[in-house]
């Protein structure tokens, strides 16, 4: 197996991009619980003119506003909103090509989706249970966000099938949802082992 890059620490944040920065902005804030860090805009006439085609691989006449959010106790999560010509602004399916979805891990599969239904998330068929391979046990349910974006919901029990072929572990959960949402950003590993075993 790889090392990896060298010199890495972490993934530092997924970035998705969406139709409506301030509705999802809203979205995540209001019903998923994520904390808002900043906003910026980048492209021509902005207060950050970057070259977007040379970084990005977009036109160069394209704006883009960004917002920084974190989600929860492991995840940075950047929302980005273009302004291309040309642009695709239809909704991908969940089969298509790089399409990206978020996974929350959940105490109550039927807490969490009726939550989600009085927030006005359309919830996909489930919850469905696997019984029988690596993952037998874990419950997932899909929905959506207001502009079609893939999310999910699932609870995994303590142990599963797969932990007998490598010593390897599946991240979390931790006892929290605000546990480490305001750590300072840069802290070693003595304290990241305090904050999982706490």
């Amino acid at each position: 197996m790889s090392q990896g890059i060298p010199g890495a620490r972490n993934v530092d944040h997924i970035g998705v991009s969406v139709p409506n920065l301030d509705q999802a902005t809203s979205f995540f804030r209001n019903v998923l619980g994520a904390e808002f860090l900043f906003r910026f805009d980048e492209g021509p006439g902005t207060e950050n003119p970057a070259d977007l085609e040379g970084t990005l691989g977009v036109d160069p006449t394209s704006k883009l506003r960004i917002a920084m959010m974190r989600l929860g106790p492991s995840v940075n999560l950047e929302l980005m909103e273009y302004r291309t010509p040309g642009q695709n602004c239809s909704v991908p399916k969940n089969s298509d090509v790089d399409v990206p979805h978020i996974a929350f891990w959940v105490e109550d599969m039927e807490i969490a989706a009726r939550y989600l239904t009085e927030h006005g998330c359309p919830l996909l068929a489930g919850p469905f249970q696997s019984e029988q391979g690596p993952k037998t046990g874990q419950q997932i349910r899909y929905f959506t966000a207001p502009w079609g974006m893939a999310l999910e919901i699932l609870h995994r029990p303590d142990h599963m099938p797969y932990e007998k072929e490598t010593r390897s572990r599946l991240f979390g959960p931790l006892p929290s949802w605000q546990q480490g949402m305001t750590l300072p950003v840069t802290y070693g590993p003595d304290n990241l082992s305090r904050l999982i075993q706490s």
